[in-house]
């Protein structure tokens, strides 16, 4: 064991590893939760502070605490509380023109109606400024609620926000309706309605949002092939102050789109994931087996037309490390899960982060993620590179933190001190991989990657005592600094982390 820790660098204010690299890391504030509150997700950061919303489940009902700390010295600012009935459940949080907009739905069965709710607190002082609004609705009936939702979306310059009012019953046409307002004064713009149905089938929308001129935007899928269950997939915009919806279908023929993220980039939509093959009853009597790979479409914000697109499968390195269950069993990549995690672009490029996923059904259920897959696509669209991460983790320990910087991009996350003995991050065994499962004794570890696709790990801290606390929420401070959640039983801090070249 003391030859283990010896050679890991114990957890100090500043921590150097090699000479082409150092990290700086500046301590905040230690505390403990207000009225056992317990840490709930980042809300937003603006220049002066970072907004977390907290929970405590003290009493009858939720209590929501809204904190937020200095965005210099990481010191708690304020925490002012608000409480949610019992009926109520969150749906989002945000910080806006000077404003925190706290959504929650509530569900009163006497009148068979599903609200849409709305707090406002000042951002500055965390006091609240009025009572709850009810900003949309949804008649219910003696079944409930099943398939009502609501959804809130901002345009990139968030001056204008829209709220989609979603009700989907089973074999039937979707009832969806969206309203614009202007967001520093809820002011009603107009509204927006989703076309029932497209190419002789009705249709799934999904994914609604809204540009900075006003225009509305939604995925959606449609029936292309009832015989051989072939689904279609589209975008439609609705421009400001007209009535017609123009519909852009996206080129996935025979592809299963599995996951992906729709938002806007550098003022164009972009639509990227993973893709499966379709296989047909018929090509599956044959014997045909489904392949696995990733897909980037960057779509005009203005005309709603396909600018660049690209797709591949994986390449034969990644889907060799893939072909395993459990780390035991061979299996196909093409039978595996994959979840989106990012997104971002610099110098023209984009890339995309993926993680396999599964998970693990007992007396309790474990989700695991093993491996992170990034792919890099060039400025015509077209995939460049593809690259493998291990990263063998399970349950609350799974996300990552990045940051990007002098052309790299640098990712943050747990790993277990076995691997880092055994393995390179580019040379590894999936069978002999360890998985993590505790906060206490893993290892944080910075994997860095470049344009051309080169790959460097190096070991940050260990774990002892202070833990780092990986939340899937990025929060980039002035500087460059990434900001750290570390906890070590009831106590709390919040550190930042610079990188020195």
């Amino acid at each position: 064991m003391k030859k283990i820790l010896a050679l890991f660098i114990c957890y100090v204010l500043s921590v150097q590893l090699g000479s082409s690299q150092n990290f700086s890391i500046d301590k905040g504030q230690e505390f403990e939760g207000t009225d056992g509150s317990k840490f709930n997700y980042y809300i937003d950061s603006d220049s002066s502070g970072v907004y977390i919303m907290r929970t405590s489940t003290k009493g009858r009902g939720f209590t929501r605490i809204i904190q937020k700390l200095d965005a210099k010295t990481l010191k708690v600012i304020y925490e002012e509380s608000f409480h949610l009935n019992d009926r109520e459940v969150g749906s989002g949080t945000y910080v806006r023109n000077g404003k925190i907009l706290a959504f929650t739905t509530d569900y009163i069965k006497s009148e068979q109606v599903k609200y849409f709710m709305l707090r406002e607190f000042d951002a500055k002082t965390g006091k609240s400024l009025g009572e709850p609004m009810k900003v949309a609705s949804l008649q219910s009936d003696p079944m409930g609620v099943f398939g009502r939702n609501f959804y809130v979306s901002f345009s990139p310059d968030q001056t204008k926000m829209v709220i989609t009012s979603e009700f989907k019953w089973p074999k039937k046409e979707s009832e969806v309706e969206a309203t614009v307002y202007e967001t520093s004064t809820f002011k009603k713009i107009g509204t927006k309605t989703v076309l029932d149905a497209y190419s002789g089938s009705t249709i799934s929308s999904y994914r609604y949002t809204i540009g900075n001129n006003g225009t509305f935007y939604y995925l959606f899928n449609y029936m292309k092939d009832f015989e051989e269950e072939i689904a279609g997939m589209a975008l439609a915009s609705l421009p400001d102050n007209e009535t017609k919806t123009t519909v852009t279908p996206l080129p996935f023929d025979k592809l299963d789109i599995q996951n992906g993220t729709f938002d806007f980039v550098n003022n164009n939509l972009v639509f990227c994931g993973v893709f499966k093959d379709v296989v047909t009853k018929k090509e599956r009597k044959q014997g045909k087996i489904a392949n696995v790979g990733v897909y980037s479409f960057f779509i005009d914000g203005q005309t709603g037309a396909i600018t660049k697109k690209g797709f591949d499968y994986f390449t034969k390195e990644v889907s060799d490390k893939l072909t395993y269950k459990d780390g035991l069993i061979e299996e196909s990549p093409a039978k595996k899960y994959y979840s989106f995690e990012n997104i971002f672009t610099f110098n023209d490029a984009a890339y995309l982060i993926e993680s396999h996923s599964y998970t693990i059904s007992g007396k309790t259920s474990t989700s695991y993620e093993r491996e992170l897959i990034v792919s890099k696509f060039d400025k015509e669209g077209k995939m460049e590179w593809m690259r493998i991460i291990p990263k063998f983790t399970a349950d609350d320990l799974n996300s990552f933190n990045y940051m990007i910087k002098n052309n790299k991009v640098y990712l943050f996350y747990a790993e277990h001190p076995r691997n880092l003995e055994k393995f390179t991050v580019t040379n590894y065994e999936p069978r002999k991989y360890v998985d993590i499962r505790n906060y206490n004794g893993s290892v944080l570890v910075c994997t860095s990657f470049d344009e051309k696709g080169n790959l460097s790990r190096k070991d940050v801290f260990r774990n002892e005592g202070w833990c780092y606390d990986p939340i899937p929420s990025n929060i980039i401070l002035k500087n460059d600094n990434l900001l750290l959640r570390m906890i070590n039983r009831d106590k709390e801090r919040y550190d930042k982390v610079a990188i020195i070249e």
